[in-house]
């Protein structure tokens, strides 16, 4: 049967593409959103830190007896080497020239996208990097905050379920080891076992906005008898069988130091092609790691 002309005939056909990008690309980085910052003037970075411990047994001195002597604790250092990250761009001549939908200039689109890639390369860094010395052709690495906790590790059994029993030892575990007043602050976990914490029975309140109070889930408080600690659900924090793992922290006894905070530098043209790259130097400054802790083992689903 005749049809005349219908769109499954015509080759001529403009595209319906719009002019909208669709982006729900996941680049939160709260760690360099919230820690404060400093600045590094070499490539190993470092501070002076210091800890007295509280007696375990009765003193007593013997009237008129000589006084007697023995070491006093000086403060020590502490460390960290700094980290280069970079996020190269490239796009050619002619693709800058040709008509593309949603994005304008590609090139001024993808060193804005790629600065986002940066930021989360430098999150993950925080939490997660281990510490190499670097040599002619390899790479300095940071400690990141995994790495630099040792004084208050615990390594749960594989599957144990974060209950609040579990948070509530974790304050416990601190308040024996530091200042009431540097109780940790900040949990970071998985966002199922920051349901599990919004699931407690007591103690946990979320933020109102105070203008229109709309619930804002994202910031979960729970009120321990140690203080009040911050829920993050982090998406760098390990999450493997037999090994998530939760890190309780102490917002201000951490810092991000740069040696060169994040810039573009255009590069040489060499080919048909406009080239830059985003380059940073940066470390994480660990104050006190014995004011934070760190449970591994936990049921990835809380």
């Amino acid at each position: 049967m005749a049809v005349g002309l219908i769109t499954y005939q015509d080759t001529l056909r403009r595209e319906d593409l719009l002019d909208i990008l669709g982006d729900v690309s996941p680049d939160e980085t709260p760690l360099l959103t919230l820690f404060a910052t400093s600045t590094a003037k070499g490539t190993l970075h470092e501070w002076a830190k210091h800890n007295i411990t509280r007696p375990t047994s009765v003193s007593a001195d013997v009237e008129g007896a000589d006084t007697t002597f023995g070491d006093l604790t000086q403060p020590t250092r502490g460390n960290n080497v700094t980290q280069i990250i970079k996020q190269a761009v490239m796009v050619s001549r002619t693709e800058r020239r040709v008509n593309v939908a949603a994005m304008g200039d590609p090139y001024a689109f993808q060193k804005a996208d790629n600065l986002r890639i940066l930021k989360m390369k430098m999150e993950y860094a925080l939490l997660n990097a281990a510490k190499a010395s670097g040599a002619s052709g390899v790479a300095r690495q940071m400690d990141g905050i995994d790495a630099f906790i040792t004084t208050n590790v615990t390594a749960r059994n594989s599957g144990t379920s974060f209950s609040e029993t579990e948070l509530n030892d974790m304050v416990a575990d601190l308040w024996t080891t530091v200042n009431p007043d540097k109780i940790f602050d900040m949990l970071l976990c998985t966002f199922k076992i920051k349901q599990a914490i919004a699931g407690f029975s007591a103690n946990s309140t979320r933020f109102m906005d105070a203008t229109d109070r709309k619930l804002i889930k994202d910031i979960l408080v729970y009120d321990s008898s140690g203080g009040s600690h911050r829920i993050f659900a982090h998406k760098d924090v390990r999450n493997t069988a037999g090994s998530t793992t939760v890190y309780a922290l102490r917002e201000d006894l951490h810092r991000v130091a740069y040696l060169d905070k994040p810039m573009f530098e255009e590069l040489a043209k060499t080919g048909d092609s406009d080239k830059g790259h985003w380059v940073t130097e940066f470390t994480l400054e660990s104050l006190q790691e014995r004011a934070n802790a760190k449970r591994t083992g936990y049921n990835q689903n809380g």
